[in-house]
């Protein structure tokens, strides 16, 4: 679903540089910069401007949403336990009878059997769908905007926070609603066929640093599950919003990096941190 991974992926070939949105909070002794990541990319995208990175370079700390572990198996028993439900019913009968003739084909272009798919709860399955659509486009998260910047930030010695963890991120999905989990993944099934032409849209607007068209899609892909867009993106940016208030009380200089759906619109970080008396400040 594009909700999901338009915070974790977005494609187009790489162009010129990219000039995403940048905004700053700022008091007399504390400054946070925030930034709207792309988590996946494809190879040469050029989003390393001066103007971010001079941004990047000022601040003491690096805050991400979720510090991953070094090493990706790492997380294997967290994904086995929440994502995994063995004796399950199959895929097919858990969504509606429209989608089951999208089952399959998603499937064989995932390279991952139907019977393994059958035995990952819905949610898991979903993203796993996803993930490959993403993958045969040339995304990869090594290309995203995170790797970059932890490795920029453990070269000069910058701390770095995250807002979760990982386990944290894996549990809002396992602990939702078997219905949302199932719209979920009816949407993965049809956004496939569209996943190339609307994430190029995404990523234009991500590129032009226009936050508030990135946050109109996001709401249209949720229209559907209050639940998920409550889940995914508005209550994370509550929590995230009190947590940067908190960091206004105290000196020090912050460049937040989370996924760019987090930014705009009515329920996004900018609206919350204005909402509670920050100046938020879009920096040209």
């Amino acid at each position: 679903m594009r909700l999901l991974f338009g915070m974790l992926a977005l494609l187009v070939a790489a162009p010129v540089a990219a000039a995403p949105a940048l905004f700053v909070v700022r008091d007399a002794d504390t400054e946070i910069t925030l930034f709207g990541s792309v988590h996946a990319l494809p190879k040469g995208e050029n989003w390393q401007s001066p103007r971010i990175l001079g941004r990047f370079e000022a601040a003491d700390t690096l805050v991400l949403e979720a510090v991953m572990p070094e090493d990706p198996l790492a997380l294997a028993p967290v994904v086995q336990r929440l994502g995994f439900v063995p004796g399950g019913k199959p895929l097919a009968a858990r969504i509606a009878p429209e989608f089951a003739g999208k089952l399959a084909p998603a499937a064989a272009a995932s390279g991952v059997p139907i019977a393994a798919l059958d035995q990952m709860a819905t949610w898991l399955a979903a993203v796993t769908l996803s993930e490959a659509s993403f993958a045969a486009m040339g995304l990869s998260p090594a290309n995203g905007v995170e790797p970059t910047l932890t490795a920029r930030a453990k070269a000069a010695k910058k701390p770095i926070i995250g807002l979760e963890t990982a386990e944290q991120q894996l549990g809002y999905l396992a602990g939702l609603p078997e219905a949302d989990q199932v719209k979920m993944l009816e949407a993965t099934l049809d956004d496939v066929a569209a996943a190339k032409q609307e994430t190029a849209k995404l990523m234009a607007a991500w590129r032009a640093g226009e936050v508030e068209t990135i946050a109109r899609d996001f709401a249209r892909e949720t229209r559907a599950s209050p639940v998920l867009q409550a889940t995914l993106l508005t209550n994370r940016n509550r929590r995230w919003a009190d947590w940067m208030v908190g960091v206004m009380k105290r000196p020090g200089k912050l460049f937040v990096a989370v996924g760019a759906g987090h930014i705009g619109g009515p329920d996004g970080l900018v609206a919350m941190l204005k909402a509670r008396g920050l100046t938020v400040e879009a920096l040209p």
